[in-house]
């Protein structure tokens, strides 16, 4: 071991008191450590101190603080560079660890390994930790953990007891590659080894796509945090950088690599433009698991409407109840609950269909109430329920509480591939429309699902990764919306015309906002 700036493995150093100090800290501080201590090479500026943006410290924080991780950052915005020191920290100050930096060939694997050796290098001596092993793709510490870089293969992190696993621009990995790899990786992940996945976009069919979509839904079985920083997070990107890259990358190349936009090939059930502009809201309130975008509730002239998708039971899916009021037509509030605990499910749509109904503290009256349910699957179990609740606050049947069934025998809505499509069709309408004469929706996790509802075989249905279930308790809306519009002229209006229910002219379709949202379609 030749190298001068390479500490040699249980070599000593002479310590001040200042210095104990310090590693202490260090050894404590990973934000510290990397401020103070880690150089890096900048390809205008050379050699200088690794000055963390906001940004960057959120993503140590994160990869620090959670053991699933999968990271989505606009390209340049120094993800790579950042999470291998944090790797470079975590090595020195932890024993007998294994971290292995996989990335999508040998050369960057390489490249990788020389950022970590170059700011290893620059350390000061007292406070290196010594070297067993120092080559391309090994260092080996002589507390006993160790760094390993490798390009991606079917068989990363096989056979090894990993600590960490850091998957580098995943989704320029092969399909084919991905696949095996994440089969072989489960018996190493289910034994506590952490993994943090970080990539830019590159289609929406693969592991990474796949991956982040499940983490943003919460999806059963999906252990991972996400994270998303775009370009306008760095402080010196502006406009400027924006034209630079739209004429170095093209603009399918842009839109995935700086917009961060999963482009998908698939047909959307909302236009792809309409869909980029929706705004989602904090709740104002949140209560019994409702979120609620508003706290005016009740009140004469005012018509809520109720749909309620049960969880079919099989641990990916979730119980939905959306609300939406009329005739402002905007969500107010929404449930999504990962439970099939059936009672519990309806004490708590007990309990929304009678706030809903309570007097305005104004003394305006009360408002009407109408609301169904899917009775595929588990929606039985609640039909039972209903039948059997001999409670003395007579159930669901509360005075001014409707619920719209199909057909006369049978409770709730029994849903089909063809009543499916209609349902979409009239949801698709609506949410076309605009904030000002359509339906105006609030909810985070619904534009995400409408970010991923795509057609499929005749019907839509959520992306792999993805959930509907949102989708599908507001499409039960959609039913409720057409029973009113047969005998009420303002929700005939909102269904079937292009108007506002208040107005006598026709309203500019173009009604929205501008913020978008990470997912479209070419």
């Amino acid at each position: 071991m030749a190298n001068e700036f390479i500490k040699r493995a249980y070599s000593e150093s002479e310590y001040t008191p200042e210095r104990i100090q310090e590693l202490k800290r260090c050894q404590y501080d990973y934000v510290h450590f990397i401020r103070h201590y880690v150089y890096l090479q900048h390809p205008k500026r050379g050699k200088i101190l690794f000055d963390l943006y906001d940004y960057q410290e959120e993503l140590l924080h994160c990869v620090h603080n959670n053991k699933r991780v999968v990271a989505l950052i606009s390209r340049q915005m120094g993800k790579t560079q950042t999470i291998s020191m944090y790797l470079l920290w975590y090595a020195m100050f932890n024993k007998d660890k294994t971290l292995i930096i996989a990335s999508k060939n040998n050369g960057h694997a390489m490249e990788i390994m020389d950022r970590i050796r170059f700011a290893y290098e620059e350390l000061p001596h007292w406070l290196k930790a010594g070297c067993r092993y120092y080559n391309k793709h090994n260092i080996e510490f002589d507390n006993g953990s160790r760094i390993k870089s490798e390009a991606t293969t079917e068989k990363t992190g096989r056979g090894l007891a990993i600590t960490k696993l850091y998957l580098d621009e995943l989704a320029f990995i092969s399909h084919r590659i991905q696949t095996a790899m994440w089969r072989s990786l489960q018996p190493t992940l289910s034994t506590g080894g952490e993994l943090i996945i970080s990539s830019t976009p590159n289609g929406d069919t693969d592991l990474f796509a796949t991956l982040w979509r499940g983490a943003n839904a919460n999806a059963e079985g999906n252990m991972f945090v996400p994270v998303f920083f775009p370009w306008s997070r760095h402080p010196d990107r502006g406009e400027e950088y924006l034209k630079e890259m739209r004429n170095e990358l093209g603009e399918v190349g842009f839109r995935q690599e700086v917009l961060c936009e999963f482009i998908s090939s698939d047909a959307l059930l909302i236009d792809s433009l309409k869909l980029s502009y929706f705004k989602p809201r904090q709740p104002v309130t949140e209560n019994m698991g409702f979120k609620f975008w508003t706290t005016d509730i009740g009140g004469r002239h005012r018509t809520y409407m109720v749909g309620v998708d049960p969880a079919t039971g099989n641990g990916t899916d979730f119980t939905v109840i959306q609300v939406i009021e009329f005739p402002r037509m905007e969500q107010v509030a929404e449930l999504r609950l990962n439970t099939v605990n059936l009672p519990l499910i309806y004490a708590k749509l007990k309990w929304i269909l009678r706030t809903l109904r309570q007097p305005h503290p104004s003394g305006t009256g009360r408002s009407e109430v109408i609301w169904t349910f899917e009775r595929n699957g588990i929606g039985e179990a609640l039909v039972a329920l209903i039948q059997n609740d001999a409670g003395a606050d007579g159930g669901v049947y509360i005075d001014g509480v409707d619920l719209y069934n199909e057909s006369m025998d049978r409770l709730g809505c029994y849903t089909t591939n063809k009543s499916k499509l209609v349902t979409c069709m009239q949801l698709k309408n609506l949410l076309e429309k605009g904030n000002g004469n359509g339906i105006k929706i609030n909810s985070a996790e619904l534009i995400f699902e409408l970010a991923n509802f795509v057609s499929s075989g005749g019907t839509y249905r959520a992306k792999n990764g993805a959930t509907d279930d949102s989708i599908m308790a507001l499409s039960l809306i959609m039913k409720l919306m057409a029973r009113v519009a047969s005998y009420d002229e303002k929700a005939h209006k909102v269904m079937y015309e292009n108007i506002s229910p208040d107005a006598d002219v026709e309203v500019p379709l173009d009604q929205f906002g501008d913020q978008p949202v990470p997912f479209t379609f070419l």
